[in-house]
């Protein structure tokens, strides 16, 4: 894949690339998560690969009609599960870049709702109008590097 798949919105530019992710925030120094550093991927609506190229897993409980986020407005959640955020955070440069980086990595909870000291979730909404590429290309790349997973949320 020549170059960096580049997800453009206001607040953020997401680079994604074979090496990593890099979070370009507005006002403050572009943030690099390198693919090892990955736990696992968790996308809602959930995606699975076929032949023919990627499509939204569908489940029979759903009620008949139900349209997802992706399929209305192009939306995908795409949650990386960091595996330690201490050396991620340690070499952010700047106190503006480590307060935003703080503020968008979530701690995570064990089955057991034990914390997770080390582990860490930064969410990403992916619209499909923003990508550089087509969707097909961020999902292969995604599965290239990490597995998917499912992250449940406690609201």
């Amino acid at each position: 894949m020549p170059g960096a798949l580049v997800h453009r919105s206001l607040p953020l530019r997401v680079d994604f690339e074979e090496p990593g992710v890099t979070l370009r925030p507005l006002l403050a120094k572009p943030v690099f998560i390198a693919w090892p550093e990955v736990e696992f991927v968790c996308l809602t609506p959930t995606m699975e690969r076929h032949p023919e190229g990627w499509r939204e897993k569908t489940y029979t409980l759903l009620p008949k009609g139900f349209r997802s986020t992706l399929e209305t407005s192009g939306h995908l959640d795409v949650e990386l599960v960091v595996k330690d955020r201490r050396p991620l955070l340690a070499r952010t440069e700047g106190a503006w870049t480590r307060l935003w980086l703080t503020g968008r990595l979530r701690p995570m909870t064990d089955a057991w709702d034990a914390w997770k000291v080390d582990q860490s979730l930064v969410s990403l909404d992916v619209y499909r109008h923003r990508l550089s590429a087509p969707l097909d290309e961020l999902l292969d790349l995604l599965a290239r590097h990490c597995r998917f997973d499912l992250v449940v949320h406690d609201f």
